[in-house]
């Protein structure tokens, strides 16, 4: 905090000769509240979060790998296919369908299955294969597509 001080004369010809002018400069004042301030509002959240806490301990599992998807595939010509993962596929008819997605359904009732239907069939053989499979037990059916190019 600094005082200036100025004379002014009352002839006004004269200078250094009168009464004194006391003036605060506040500038200096208004620059520290300033930082103080933004110091404050830096420092106040990171007091608040740091509640002394001690957390329980607990043994890691291994996860395993995920599952594979179940793929029942189909073709223009009516043949049925169902690839558990593995690369291996069995070839079915329609009539055993529903029997094998049971079997299936029984054994991994979690697992998701998609349907890949070539381009050139009928939509009501999709819409059949989707019944299908949520007769069967699956409740995460997803239709299986190529990416555009």
């Amino acid at each position: 905090m600094s005082l200036s001080v100025q004379t002014s004369s009352a002839n006004g010809g004269e200078e250094g000769i009168g009464e004194a002018i006391a003036a605060i400069n506040v500038t200096p004042l208004v620059d520290v509240m300033l930082v103080l301030l933004i110091i404050f509002m830096v420092t106040a959240p990171l007091m608040l979060s740091q509640v002394p806490i001690t957390l329980p301990k607990a043994a890691l599992q291994e996860m395993g790998k995920p599952r594979d998807p179940l793929i029942v595939s189909f073709d223009p010509q009516g043949n049925y296919y169902i690839d558990t993962g593995g690369g291996h596929s069995e070839q079915l008819s329609y009539a055993q369908l529903p029997a094998r997605l049971h079997a299936i359904a029984v054994a991994q009732p979690d697992n998701l299955v998609y349907i890949r239907a070539d381009r050139g069939v009928v939509f009501d053989k999709v819409r059949d294969l989707l019944k299908t499979a949520a007769a069967a037990g699956f409740y995460r059916v997803a239709l299986m597509s190529q990416a555009q190019q």
